[in-house]
């Protein structure tokens, strides 16, 4: 029982004390660390994958377009041979054109047929007179100016009555003409087709004398009454578009 006392002042007299006074410090340990000498070794540095100079790239690339630019070559000297050979073509001279004279003599004849030129006087019978004629071979059939064209019957035929008139040609004259056909003609400015009936009558180029066939239309716009086309010319005349009135008038007896 006194031991036990004994202790427990003991312990009571050390809480004291801890709690009276703070507590000294005590200082930390420290860690010793000892230098070690480093040595820096460096090592050349190691390309893996050089870059190519540029010239040796240039002269790959020229070594590989090579054979491309020999078969070039080829084709443009054999373009070249090509060329030279038209420029020779286009630079020679045109032949000379064989002019060959056409048999003609003094009467205006050419072989076996006349030489007549762009206009002509001719004498038309009926109305018994002269006009002027122009010369067309373009045109197929002769035409003649008419107006009033009124087609009738006459003892079982087609007969036309129509009025025959140019401002410089002289009077009207009114004529009746069996009709000998009925033609469809396309002018050239238009599509449509255009009736015309066709008598014939006696005409004179000078003394020759000739039954031609006309068709009617009204040619009062135009210059000449007449028209003489490549019906009445086949196989007679040759026209001479540079000559005009190379018939004298016909004298009636």
């Amino acid at each position: 029982m006194f031991v036990r006392s004994v202790i427990f002042a003991a312990l009571a007299t050390l809480s004291g004390c801890v709690a009276q006074g703070p507590i000294p410090d005590v200082p930390e340990p420290q860690e010793v660390i000892e230098e070690v000498p480093v040595e820096v070794v460096l090592e050349p540095a190691v390309i893996e994958d050089p870059v190519p100079d540029a010239c040796e790239i240039l002269l790959t690339r020229l070594e590989e377009t090579q054979p491309m630019l020999a078969s070039l070559d080829e084709a443009l000297a054999g373009q070249s041979e090509r060329i030279e050979k038209a420029v020779a073509r286009l630079n020679r001279p045109p032949p000379t054109p064989q002019i060959q004279e056409c048999p003609t003599n003094s009467a205006g004849v050419l072989g076996s047929k006349g030489i007549i030129g762009s206009l002509e006087w001719i004498f038309m019978n009926p109305p018994a007179r002269h006009y002027r004629a122009r010369i067309d071979s373009g045109a197929d059939t002769s035409s003649l100016s008419a107006r009033d064209v009124v087609e009738f019957e006459r003892d079982g035929d087609d007969w036309v009555r129509f009025v025959f008139q140019h401002d410089s040609e002289g009077d009207a004259v009114n004529l009746e003409l069996p009709i000998k056909r009925v033609v469809l003609i396309r002018q050239p400015s238009t599509t449509d087709l255009e009736r015309r009936v066709a008598v014939e009558l006696d005409i004179r180029l000078g003394d020759e004398l000739q039954t031609t066939e006309f068709t009617l239309t009204d040619r009062s716009r135009m210059t000449y009454p007449v028209l003489l086309g490549r019906a009445f010319l086949m196989d007679l005349y040759v026209v001479d578009v540079a000559r005009s009135y190379t018939r004298k008038r016909y004298e009636a007896p």
